[in-house]
């Protein structure tokens, strides 16, 4: 198919050109999917596969040690009841523990526990695996300058955010 007179061929119906926003949120779903993939073959000890809730939680709270299960359903995107079947089961597995809040009896705080350090580990290495073939094909100062771009795009999201949160 031509495109019309005049038209840009990448702004063509068949091959329109992806934006900023889509195109990160593309290369965050399949990083995501990819990586799911190789975790759901980290097997548990009678309790069947990882998954993505608990994988993405239990880096979430290693990450942000002593968060309470609101700041981290918020920090994952996911309801109360879904973080909380989760959560109950990270702990079921003793590899998370809640604390109470010395301040807050009310308030429980998400702690990793050294059982679930090895689990950690092997994510670790698995993320690093994909971080690697995620970028194979890309020089390796094309990727440095890449990185900072993300960084500054972050810092900006993140500055603009805090704004809107204060007016």
């Amino acid at each position: 198919m031509t495109n019309p007179a005049g038209q840009d061929p990448d702004t063509s119906i068949e091959n329109p050109p992806r934006s900023f926003a889509s195109q990160v949120a593309l290369i965050a779903r399949l990083l995501r999917k990819r990586f799911d993939e190789r975790a759901r073959t980290m097997a548990l000890a009678g309790e069947g596969s990882l998954t993505q809730a608990q994988w993405r939680a239990l880096a979430s709270i290693y990450v942000n040690a002593g968060c309470t299960q609101k700041e981290l359903a918020e920090r994952l995107d996911i309801g109360p009841v879904a973080i909380g079947q989760t959560v109950d089961r990270l702990e079921r597995l003793q590899w998370i523990e809640r604390r109470r809040d010395p301040g807050d009896r009310r308030v429980n705080r998400l702690h990793v526990t050294a059982v679930a350090l090895p689990v950690l580990q092997r994510l670790g290495v698995l993320a690093n695996s994909e971080d690697h073939y995620a970028s194979l094909g890309v020089a390796p100062e094309k990727m440095k300058l890449l990185t900072a771009l993300l960084d500054e795009v972050i810092a900006d999201l993140t500055s603009a955010s805090d704004h809107e949160t204060r007016t």
